[in-house]
């Protein structure tokens, strides 16, 4: 879900513990699917409903060049989908990789579940199968992901996993930010107004 209530500003969570968390199973009538070949447009789709892309072309495009595109990882391997009985893809996510703090270290990206799914424990589901993957493929530590201020209600699902918001400095990635600290920190206070309201 998207809530354009707030700001839009860029937020990064990490989590150290990445032996403990909570181990949520996708609800009756929906599976796991890893990536084919071919189901960039699928993912496109997707992210298209959750207002990621204006066009399934934009979608594609990007797909093809975060994850195919003189890559050293296989998209075949960490990117995958939930299906419902009928065939439909409803969600997606996968385990990349990124830049945090200078190292190269996993991360949940693009994490996207249609709107019609929501509230449904798809994407906690999702968070616990990238948890067990990074497991799978012999990872360990630490394990980080972007978000922003209008994704707080995942936020508080990441937060439920143990994921931490990171406030440093500077951008993890190494981005210039001007400021980078207050408005994090502003972010980070916008986010947490909004989940101790959502909770109720």
């Amino acid at each position: 879900m998207i809530d354009r209530s707030l700001p839009f500003r860029g937020l990064t969570l990490y989590k150290e513990n990445t032996s403990e968390y909570p181990k949520k199973s996708l609800p009756e009538g929906y599976r796991f699917e890893l990536y084919r070949d071919g189901d960039e447009v699928k993912w496109a789709e997707i992210e298209c409903a959750v207002g990621q892309f204006e066009s399934i072309e934009e979608g594609v495009d990007c797909f093809r060049n975060e994850f195919l595109k003189g890559q050293t990882l296989d998209a075949r391997e960490r990117v995958f989908f939930v299906v419902d009985d009928n065939g439909e893809y409803v969600a997606t996510a996968a385990l990349w990789h990124g830049t945090f703090l200078g190292k190269t270290e996993q991360r949940v990206h693009w994490v996207a579940v249609k709107d019609k799914c929501a509230g449904k424990g798809i994407a906690g589901a999702m968070l616990t199968h990238v948890l067990d993957m990074f497991k799978e493929l012999g990872y360990e530590g630490l394990i980080f992901l972007l978000t922003a201020t209008w994704y707080y209600p995942a936020i508080g699902i990441y937060r439920k996993f143990g994921f931490e918001f990171f406030r440093g400095d500077a951008h993890p990635m190494g981005e210039a930010v001007e400021n980078f600290r207050e408005h994090n920190d502003e972010a980070i206070s916008w986010v947490e107004e909004k989940l101790q309201a959502y909770k109720k």
